[in-house]
């Protein structure tokens, strides 16, 4: 890995975000239960959309 003082002048260092940052899993329900739900109203719509076109063919 280079460091900042191997690196050339002028070379950008790439700084990662600290590793021992502590997430509470409440916060991380939110945006799961939402993906959830938008993938459950993205399928109904999908099964409503084939049984539509199903039903007018017929």
């Amino acid at each position: 890995m280079v460091t900042e003082q191997d690196a050339p002048p002028g070379a950008i260092i790439p700084q990662r975000p600290p590793i021992n940052v502590l997430r509470s899993s409440k916060e991380e329900e939110g945006p799961v239960k939402g993906e959830i739900w938008a993938v459950l109203r993205a399928l109904a719509v999908l099964v409503g959309f084939i049984i539509l076109v199903g039903w007018l063919i017929a």
